[in-house]
């Protein structure tokens, strides 16, 4: 279960400057590299309330959670995973991305348009990433499909 805080209009107003909807793949945690535990963090506004949840895979696990942005300043809580069990290195990669998501604080991107999540636990760098699916390669053989029609009257 996920607890979404709602976020002041004047916050909200702030945040529009993170890369809302965009998803990042973890780079390192504090400097170790990570890049082939698959992290990934989206954070993007949750349609029927236009409150800010956070998603992504945790190396082993999926994780949710709620999040508010003010300017510079992040707080993602109440994370909730799946229960998988994986091998000790993941495991433990994993729960220090999750411990650095818990106690982040800051967040800026820097000049190569990397975000950077600080806390208490940990300094995060994240890269852009193409998403969950990569798209569809198009074929010469396969013709275009056609766009679904919408019944009369909508």
């Amino acid at each position: 279960m996920i607890a979404i805080i709602a976020v002041p209009a004047a916050a909200q107003d702030s945040a529009r400057k993170f890369p809302l909807g965009a998803p990042f793949k973890v780079i390192s945690i504090s400097g170790f590299d990570v890049q082939k535990a698959g992290m990934t963090l989206t954070i993007s506004a949750e349609p029927q309330t236009n409150r800010w949840v956070g998603t992504g895979h945790a190396g082993c696990n999926t994780w949710n959670a709620g999040v508010v942005i003010r300017e510079d300043q992040l707080d993602i809580m109440n994370i909730a995973t799946t229960r998988k069990f994986c091998g000790k290195p993941r495991m433990t990669s994993e729960e220090a991305f999750l411990q650095s998501l818990r106690t982040a604080q800051r967040w800026k991107m820097d000049e190569k348009g990397r975000l950077i999540i600080e806390g208490e636990a940990a300094r995060l760098l994240l890269t852009p990433a193409a998403g969950a699916k990569p798209p569809a390669k198009k074929s010469d053989k396969t013709p275009p499909q056609k766009p679904a029609t919408q019944p009369a009257g909508r």
